[in-house]
């Protein structure tokens, strides 16, 4: 199986449709999306927080937080695509800064 985003074009197209299926289940039964304030009644680490402000921060924290992870990652997938090397193949070359080592795209 090749790895990075090579990897997603080796799932068979069944793969995909259960994976498709169970996002789906998840978004519009389990969890739905609906619910923009991110507070889905489960509580933090099972306890549940009775003031609002700090309630509402932690939320915050916690959207804040996913996004963060989204940009890493959308950044991680835009240098594979221009160097053509995985994260842990620029890890493991030494590769840690495109404009620093006159290797790769840069």
């Amino acid at each position: 199986v090749p790895t990075g985003i090579d990897g997603i074009r080796a799932i068979p197209t069944a793969g995909l449709l259960q994976i498709l299926f169970f996002f789906s289940l998840v978004e519009l039964a389990w969890m739905p999306a609906s619910q923009y304030d991110g507070d889905y009644g489960v509580g933090w680490f099972g306890d549940n927080i009775e003031d609002p402000e700090e309630k509402a921060r932690k939320l915050n924290v916690e959207l804040n937080n996913g996004r963060a992870a989204m940009m890493g990652i959308m950044g991680n997938m835009v240098t594979e695509v221009v160097t053509g090397q995985t994260m842990y193949e620029q890890y493991s070359a030494g590769h840690f800064s495109p404009f620093g080592d006159g290797q790769g795209a840069f």
